[in-house]
C-alpha cells in the first residue's frame, strides 16, 4: 500500500514537473531577451510614418517584455508603457500633451535603465542617439 502511494506520488510529481517545464519556450533570460530582441531590432528602428507602424511598434515593445528577465522587466513595463501612452496622446490637445510630459518624467529613470541594461546586455543602443562620429 505504502509503494502504491509512493509511486503514485512520484508519477504525479513527474507529471507536475513536464507541465510547468513544458510550459515554458519563452525563458526569462537575457539570452532569449537579445534573441527576441534581435528579431523585433529591425522594426525597431524603422521610420515611424503611420498609426499602424506605432502600434506595431508598441506590439514589438509588449513581445519583449513577455521575455524581460526579472532583473529588467519592471523598468522594462514602464518604458513599454510610456511607449503606449506616446502612441494615444493627441499632439493638439495640450492638457494631454502636459499630462504625458508628466508621465515621462516620471518614467524617465526607469526606461534609462532599461535603455542601459539592454545596451550593456545585448549590445544594442535602443536611445535613439548615435555617436558624434555618424
Amino acid at each position: 500500500m505504502a509503494t502504491r502511494r509512493a509511486r503514485s506520488l512520484a508519477i504525479g510529481l513527474c507529471c507536475v514537473g513536464l507541465l510547468v517545464s513544458g510550459c515554458g519556450d519563452k525563458r526569462n533570460d537575457a539570452t532569449n531577451f537579445c534573441r527576441q530582441l534581435e528579431q523585433e531590432l529591425p522594426g525597431l528602428s524603422a521610420r515611424l510614418t503611420s498609426q499602424s507602424e506605432i502600434d506595431q511598434m508598441v506590439a514589438r515593445y509588449r513581445r519583449l517584455g513577455e521575455v524581460a528577465p526579472l532583473a529588467v522587466a519592471e523598468d522594462w513595463d514602464a518604458l513599454t508603457s510610456l511607449m503606449a501612452d506616446a502612441a494615444k496622446v493627441n499632439p493638439n490637445d495640450q492638457t494631454e500633451m502636459e499630462t504625458f510630459a508628466e508621465e515621462a518624467l516620471v518614467a524617465n529613470s526607469a526606461s534609462q535603465r532599461a535603455l542601459r541594461w539592454v545596451l550593456n546586455t545585448c549590445g544594442v543602443d535602443l536611445s535613439g542617439s548615435r555617436p558624434a562620429s555618424q
